[in-house]
């Protein structure tokens, strides 16, 4: 996973954008040589006039900066735009012009209908003032965000993931510890499928519920994500899918699971849920028969208390019998938890230590992993800090990034 974190202290939850700019001033590492020559050697071969860079996490986006530097320097012609889950998160409030020395468009959100009209207005077709959820830098050296109000297209109509071009066979199989269950995530490739467009739910506390890419929900028909699953077999030749929902809807799983049954369509898959009691020992036998190997969802604390704090929508209890239920039909189970919550006692963190413990003993799962809990400003904790009791350390002024935020919890925990 260190991957992906590399360099992102310089632009994660970062108020300014001058540790990113001091950054790219620098001479070159020999890393960012190869890069600026793969960089080079791409566009060399591809000849585009615009080039999309999509950054998903804060540890992307140095790579990627430098990747639109060398196209600027070498380039100037090609335009370039920026989006993804980072943009997405903490760019929303976006002041600092500097980063246009690099791109020239930045995008929020759902691509597919931004791109849409940024590709109009490139062709001469559409003006600068009816561009979608797009940062420009202005000829006065201020950023403008224009949103010329178009609805998204519909989840059903996205299309199907592509793959071509990209040497699948040339990625490095990665693990840094030997749990099978925990090895899925970087050992081997995956084809990468969403099954429904945000989540269901979308009442966890501390979530980025207010964001699109949660709460804006919207469900495929089963017969469609088949197709979908059937064309990325037939490209790649790879029949591994990775649902990456932040909670696959058990509904959707199971009219899918069917549908692939029907089609005897054979694939092994795995994904991301909610430990709810929907999915009964008969479900989970179901999604095994269909190809699910795996699944991970938030068991997060095993304190009731504090899971009706976060507005989780389950119990203690529940998360013990669905997991079961999991492990019982041969299926992996990992479980993310999570410290530190607000008011969390050191008895209530001592409790989930020894409940996982449990969990483990009985079999009910096979991985777990305590993560620290992190507030952000996009969640119901970080909008309403009141309401869990803490109170969060003003910020500095922000021209750039912002998503974490720090808080004192009175409680002293």
């Amino acid at each position: 996973f260190e991957f992906v974190r590399y360099a992102e202290s310089l632009a994660g939850s970062q108020p300014t954008f001058t540790p990113l700019a001091d950054a790219l001033a620098a001479s070159p590492t020999l890393m960012d040589l190869h890069l600026q020559e793969l960089t080079k050697s791409s566009i060399e071969k591809h000849q585009p006039g615009l080039v999309l860079l999509s950054v998903p996490f804060p540890g992307a986006m140095y790579a990627a900066l430098r990747i639109a530097q060398t196209i600027k320097q070498d380039y100037p012609a090609i335009k370039i735009g920026l989006g993804g889950g980072y943009v997405n998160t903490e760019l929303r409030e976006l002041t600092d012009p500097r980063i246009f020395d690099f791109v020239d468009f930045i995008t929020l959100d759902s691509g597919e209908r931004p791109l849409l009209a940024l590709l109009e207005h490139l062709n001469g077709k559409r003006s600068a003032e009816r561009l979608v959820r797009t940062f420009i830098r202005t000829a006065s050296n201020e950023v403008r965000y224009i949103n010329w109000q178009e609805p998204d297209i519909p989840f059903e109509e996205v299309g199907t993931a592509t793959w071509d071009g990209l040497p699948l066979n040339s990625y490095l199989s990665l693990l840094d510890m030997l749990n099978p269950m925990h090895r899925l995530w970087s050992d081997g490739r995956w084809n990468k499928l969403t099954v429904a467009h945000g989540c269901y739910w979308k009442k966890c506390s501390f979530c980025d519920v207010s964001l699109d890419y949660i709460s804006r929900y919207e469900t495929a028909s089963a017969s469609l994500l088949v197709d979908r699953i059937e064309a990325i077999v037939a490209e790649t030749g790879q029949s591994g899918f990775h649902f990456v929902d932040e909670a696959a809807p058990p509904k959707i799983l199971k009219a899918l699971a069917e549908e692939l049954i029907r089609r005897k369509v054979v694939i092994s898959w795995w994904g991301n849920i909610r430990f709810e009691k929907t999915f009964t020992p008969e479900l989970c036998e179901l999604l095994a028969q269909s190809g699910c190997i795996a699944m991970s969802g938030g068991l997060e604390v095993a304190s009731d208390r504090l899971l009706d704090l976060m507005k989780k929508g389950v119990s203690v209890e529940q998360v013990a019998q669905v997991t079961k239920g999991f492990s019982d039909a041969g299926i992996l189970v990992h479980a993310y938890l999570m410290y530190g919550f607000p008011t969390q006692t050191v008895q209530e963190t001592v409790d989930s230590l020894e409940y996982v413990r449990q969990l483990f003993e009985n079999g009910c799962i096979q991985s777990g992993f305590f993560h620290r809990f992190t507030c952000t400003v996009h969640s119901p904790v970080g909008l309403d800090p009141a309401a869990y009791g803490i109170e969060l350390v003003p910020l500095p002024p922000i021209s750039f990034a912002k998503n974490d935020i720090a808080f004192i919890d009175p409680t002293g925990v």
